[in-house]
């Protein structure tokens, strides 16, 4: 269960990534539903998909497909897991879950129910999914170093001034991404800095408002260190 802003491309490609690496493989397929990012069509009932998808599955080594429309028996599994989310996760007056104070919250909620739900025995089953998930290991792809970058966005390198250019533009990051590779895209009016989370995990780290040269977008949060935007020198003898 992975929390995110949005459902677009690059961003269903940075969950798979994240996905198939805590797994730690690459099945023969995965299966999603009949969005436009994966199905672009169907022409005489067959799925026509996107071809960036078809990209990230030759790149991951599995097969992405898709449900079959009025089809309980291969679509009921994703919809389960998102009304069991929902509830559990979801800020409700029947719950009595008070609401979240940041995005990073609600995503270590998400691990934290994870750990849970694959630590308990299925009903189904009868086993516990991380036990049945280490069997499985043994029979699935190596994954790659790297993610598909093509719907990930374009790679740039975070300075050390804690910045990326994007477009002639300087965008700031949060800190401890100095030095790190990370990935951004345009989402309508937004740009959204994609990187590696220290726990492997690809996650957007900020999003920022397109601007122009010029009128670099630099937030002050991301300085704790520097109030005011000032740095702390040493007095010289």
């Amino acid at each position: 269960m992975i929390p995110v802003w949005d459902c677009t491309l690059g961003t269903l490609v940075a969950c798979l990534d994240t996905t198939l690496r805590r797994i730690g493989g690459a099945p023969t397929y995965v299966l999603t539903d009949n969005a436009k990012t994966v199905t672009v069509e169907h022409i005489a009932g067959i799925p026509v998909r996107h071809p960036q998808m078809v990209a990230a599955g030759r790149h991951y080594g599995c097969q992405v497909v898709s449900c079959v429309p009025y089809d309980p028996e291969s679509k009921g599994g994703a919809e389960a897991t998102v009304r069991i989310a929902k509830a559990d996760l979801v800020p409700t007056s029947a719950n009595l879950l008070a609401a979240y104070d940041t995005f990073a919250e609600l995503a270590d909620a998400c691990l934290t129910w994870c750990d849970a739900v694959n630590s308990r025995r299925h009903r189904a089953t009868g086993q516990i999914p991380a036990d049945r998930l280490d069997i499985e290991r043994t029979t699935l792809h190596i994954l790659p170093i790297e993610p598909l970058a093509l719907a990930l966005g374009e790679e740039r390198l975070v300075g050390s001034d804690r910045t990326i250019s994007f477009n002639s533009v300087r965008y700031s990051t949060p800190p401890g991404y100095t030095g790190a590779r990370v990935w951004c895209r345009v989402v309508g009016e937004e740009l959204s800095i994609t990187a590696r989370t220290n726990s492997g995990d690809l996650s957007e780290i900020w999003r920022h408002q397109l601007s122009t040269p010029g009128a670099p977008q630099i937030i002050d949060e991301h300085y704790p260190d520097h109030p005011d935007g000032r740095s702390v020198h040493q007095p010289r003898l």
